[in-house]
């Protein structure tokens, strides 16, 4: 199989070589495609333990909004339209690769080939709680070995902007099949048929029983390419939204993912309301909230990210004289998460060596940091412990 991105330019891919934590007696060595367009994030496996083993995985690409910087709109042809809720959270990408003779499930973010848990992260012990509490989730991939099903992973331990009621969720929000073919969760269901190079292929609906699944939101039988349509949803997402300026809590919908279905196939588009995209957009410079929040995404992706890691996760929502603009505000968020996450890593260690537990006896836990840390950082000390027993 040949590679379908450009392996030459080093600004586009990532080469990786490492153990599947899912399967440790595998490691595998390929690429990661971090261009943007519709193999964002798609792995490339060139080997396993050794092997040749050439083999495309699909990932979660981009989603795009229906207008441009000059308030151009443009939808895709389709048959019908149907609309689920955005999930804040971090997408789980569950695929089956081969050594050409067994096939093995494992689990991944959009920029690395499995979950990792580092000291700064630890999205392969979430997940396994999911695995855990939703069991079915391995069993469909058993299954279904050909796709690639993608999952959001959100809640309060898991926080980006939205604030969720529940502590840790998963849902399922969409699947690819090996040819690219993206389905929204109704469609996996149904039974699908298309030309395949002349061909004309049939798959079988996917039995989707005890899988956590995004709900319907809505679905448009007609849709006549009127923006208007488009306006009126994100009026209804912004009137459902509630603010706490003081805090910085947003409770709510972050907005609707639009599955424009043409012949059984998905384009998605993604609509969110006027106050979260000026959570994102405001000024003439990224805001220092939204340059915040991307590089706490970026550990979804990175060890240890750096600018260029970040950056390449902002050019999915901005362009890149905005993102240069922005230079000193994103380099000064990212050396405070960086200082943040190694700070707490520094308090993890004398929290678990004296078996605290902040929400049983805060008074004997913060006396003792209090006594061994410097008491103005009390607040920030406080703040990093509750994070870290959330996790």
């Amino acid at each position: 199989m040949k590679c379908p991105f450009d392996l030459k330019n080093k600004k586009q891919v990532i080469e990786f070589e490492e153990v599947d934590p899912y399967n440790p007696q595998n490691v595998l060595k390929g690429y990661i495609n971090r261009r943007q367009g519709h193999l964002y994030g798609a792995l490339y496996i060139t080997h396993v333990n050794g092997k040749k083993c050439p083999q495309l995985i699909y990932s979660a690409p981009k989603q795009h909004y229906p207008f441009d910087k000059e308030n151009n709109w443009k939808f895709p042809e389709c048959d019908y339209v149907e609309l689920y809720e955005k999930l804040d959270g971090t997408c789980i990408i569950c695929y089956t690769y081969t050594d050409n003779i067994n096939n093995y499930i494992t689990y991944k973010t959009r920029l690395r080939p499995f979950l990792g848990k580092s000291k700064f992260g630890n999205f392969f012990t979430l997940w396994n709680e999911m695995l855990v509490k939703h069991p079915k989730i391995k069993q469909l991939q058993e299954e279904y070995p050909h796709y690639v099903f993608v999952f959001e992973l959100y809640g309060k331990r898991n926080k980006i902007l939205i604030d969720y009621d529940v502590p840790l969720e998963t849902k399922l929000i969409f699947g690819i099949n090996e040819r690219g073919f993206i389905y929204s969760p109704k469609s996996l269901q149904g039974v699908h048929s298309f030309n395949d190079k002349t061909v004309a292929v049939i798959e079988a609906g996917i039995n989707l029983e005890e899988i956590p699944v995004l709900n319907l939101c809505d679905i448009a039988q007609e849709f006549d390419g009127n923006e208007i349509h488009y306006i009126d949803k994100q009026n209804e997402l912004e009137s459902a939204l509630e603010i706490d300026e003081e805090n910085k809590i947003m409770k709510g919908k972050e907005g609707l993912v639009w599955y424009f279905i043409k012949d059984d196939c998905a384009v998605q588009i993604k609509c969110k309301p006027p106050s979260v995209l000026k959570y994102h957009w405001a000024g003439d410079a990224i805001p220092y909230e939204s340059v915040y929040t991307t590089v706490i995404n970026a550990f979804e992706n990175f060890d240890e990210p750096t600018y260029e890691d970040v950056v390449s996760l902002l050019k999915e929502e901005y362009d890149d004289d905005f993102i240069e603009k922005s230079r000193v505000r994103i380099e000064k968020a990212l050396g405070k998460v960086l200082f943040d996450r190694k700070y707490q890593y520094k308090l993890a260690e004398d929290y678990k060596k004296h078996g605290f537990d902040i929400n049983k006896d805060k008074v004997t836990c913060m006396r003792w940091f209090g006594q061994n840390y410097p008491r103005s950082e009390a607040k920030r000390i406080f703040r990093l412990l509750k994070q870290y027993e959330e996790q």
